[in-house]
């Protein structure tokens, strides 16, 4: 209970705001790989990098097995698939499975394998509705929408000439923190993300008093379904992600949510009711 007791939430929501602000598509995770070695380095904390780029922060002893907390650092994005310079527009297509609907008038990053990062605006086609009278009417996909970029070329040049196919273009997280809530694109699932950072410096303080091992695992292919395939062996793994909140479902925005099952099958029956055991012991509200 005493470390309980030194958890801070305006401190957890520093750690989110500062994770959910790297761009970290999926496959262009690089920025958000370097900030938690970096961390890892400045508070001396056990970590590795997988070859795939994921982060693992490891406390306690080495040869007692333990618990692993997974969550991933990775987010929505696109990549840029056509550039056309006739009409000076960027077509994209998305990494993770949401609609064009979701982000329509969004403010994105393209960024460029020559390392230049350009501002841009996903909106339909001939977006006008002044001028366009089909706008209401239109079905918004990834075919009739695009980005529009913030870039002046000079005569002779063309928007190919400073963006390609293959670009990956991140989405501005709009992060906003009112009234006790945290209003942001990306807490999928760098809310989670960013309370294991958070709880790694006070686990760090303590790291003497541990008796088994405790890891985190940043994971960067979460939003392409690739997930984690193995923890180290002994080793169990509970894995930190957001709740689903709509219809049919039981999850709350004000509320732990304690999965019993996702689409493909239900979850380990005794340790979901570990996990709610614990939430009713220490008064954690529960969805």
């Amino acid at each position: 209970m005493k470390l309980l007791n030194e958890i801070k939430g305006d401190k957890i929501v520093e750690k989110i705001e500062k994770l959910v602000k790297i761009p970290s598509p999926t496959g262009f995770t690089g920025k958000v790989r370097d900030f938690l070695v970096e961390n890892a380095e400045k508070k001396g904390i056990n970590y590795t990098v997988t070859k795939k780029g994921a982060v693992i922060y490891s406390f306690g002893p080495k040869d007692v097995p333990g618990t692993f907390f997974a969550a991933h650092v990775d987010a929505l994005g696109a990549i840029v698939t056509e550039v056309d310079d006739d009409d000076e527009r960027v077509k994209i297509a998305t990494v993770g499975g949401y609609p064009a609907l979701y982000i329509i008038g969004e403010i994105c990053t393209i960024h460029t394998r020559k390392g230049k990062e350009y501002v841009a605006t996903f909106l339909p086609d001939n977006p006008a509705v002044h001028v366009n009278s089909r706008l209401k009417e239109m079905v918004p996909d990834f075919e009739n929408c695009s980005l529009r970029v913030d870039l002046t070329l000079k005569k002779g040049e063309k928007l190919s000439d400073f963006i390609s196919v293959g670009d990956f273009v991140s989405l501005d997280c709009g992060f906003r923190y009112v009234d006790g809530y945290v209003n942001s694109r990306h807490l999928d699932d760098k809310a989670s993300a960013g309370i294991f950072v958070y709880l790694s410096d006070i686990i760090k303080k303590n790291e003497n008093k541990l008796k088994d091992r405790i890891s985190f695992f940043f994971n960067v292919t979460e939003e392409t379904g690739q997930g984690i395939a193995a923890t180290p062996e002994g080793d169990d793994l509970i894995v930190v992600d957001m709740g689903v909140v709509g219809k049919g479902t039981a999850g709350s925005e004000k509320c732990v949510s304690i999965c019993a099952k996702d689409s493909s099958g239900p979850y380990n029956y005794d340790l979901t009711n570990e996990l709610i055991g614990l939430a009713e012991k220490f008064k954690i509200l529960i969805a």
